[in-house]
């Protein structure tokens, strides 16, 4: 006989009554106790079966609507935090790159704007002072260049020679040089070794060998504005100075007793020497050689 359950059947008295279930024989005692264990199997697959497929309770709408907003709420406060550490990290990167961080190696110091009380200082650059080459003391009658000083004889108390920085502008070995400079109101004068000068207000000078009185150098004043040297001093100069080079003239000339007398000068020549000796030198330094003779050129 088979011990599953027969649906729709009773299968005795389990409390008592007919069918031997307390009393009766052994056989009927062992068929009971089988029957209770099989049904509390059942019992208890049934209600896992049940638990496993289980619906959830219904929510009400109220409650949907709160947790709805309770969401929103952290997620707005989310999003307020990153902002507030996104503008911070911004902040600290401008002023790194603004400062260069305070013991960088190339920090920069930030300067405080002027007030509207204090003038703002300008800044313009001055001029760049000139180098002079050769140094003229009309006091002393004298030239001093390069460690050395020669003899010079320069324009007279009429006629002086004007100060202030001269530029060398163009070089001769030989040229005419007006006569009112020269010192001599009727003729232009023959002279080598000329050095051509640009002086203050644009005024034009010289410098140059003083062939028509060579003692006059240290001694006395005979030129109308130029200033004479030694014809071996001059040769020295000529070579020694180039276009651009600056010429500093100072003092004053000396005056001449009332006593003293004009010394005697050699007779000058004429405005029309011979031209095939001379070398006229632009400003960049290149020398052009005129042989054009009997031609009257002036520097």
């Amino acid at each position: 006989m088979s011990d599953e359950l027969t649906p729709g059947r009773w299968h005795g008295n389990l409390e008592g009554g007919s069918g031997n279930a307390e009393g009766g024989s052994g056989a009927g005692s062992g068929s009971g106790s089988g029957v209770e264990f099989e049904r509390s199997a059942l019992a208890v697959a049934l209600r896992e079966l049940t638990q496993d497929h289980e619906t959830p309770p219904t929510v009400p709408g109220s409650e949907i609507r709160r947790r709805a907003v309770r969401r929103r709420r952290r997620r707005k406060a989310a999003l307020a935090t990153a902002g507030t550490a996104g503008v911070g990290a911004l902040a600290l990167v401008l002023a790194v790159a603004f400062t260069g961080g305070e013991h960088g190696e190339h920090s920069r110091s930030t300067r405080p704007a002027a007030g509207y009380g204090e003038p703002t200082p300008s800044v313009t650059a001055g001029p760049v002072p000139a180098t002079v080459t050769a140094t003229v003391d009309l006091g002393r009658r004298q030239l001093v260049a390069e460690g050395r000083t020669v003899p010079i004889s320069s324009g007279t108390e009429k006629s002086p020679t004007a100060t202030g920085l001269m530029t060398v502008t163009a070089k001769y070995r030989s040229a005419a040089v007006p006569a009112d400079v020269a010192g001599w109101s009727t003729y232009d004068m023959k002279a080598s070794w000329v050095m051509r000068l640009r002086g203050p207000g644009d005024r034009t000078n010289y410098l140059l060998s003083l062939d028509w009185d060579q003692k006059a150098p240290g001694n006395y004043d005979i030129t109308g504005g130029a200033i004479g040297l030694q014809r071996e001093d001059a040769m020295w100069l000529y070579e020694m100075l180039r276009p651009g080079a600056v010429v500093e003239v100072v003092g004053a000339t000396p005056t001449r007793p009332a006593d003293a007398s004009t010394p005697s000068l050699a007779t000058p020549e004429r405005s029309t020497p011979d031209r095939s000796s001379e070398e006229a030198v632009t400003p960049t330094g290149a020398a052009r050689a005129t042989g054009a003779v009997g031609s009257d050129t002036r520097p």
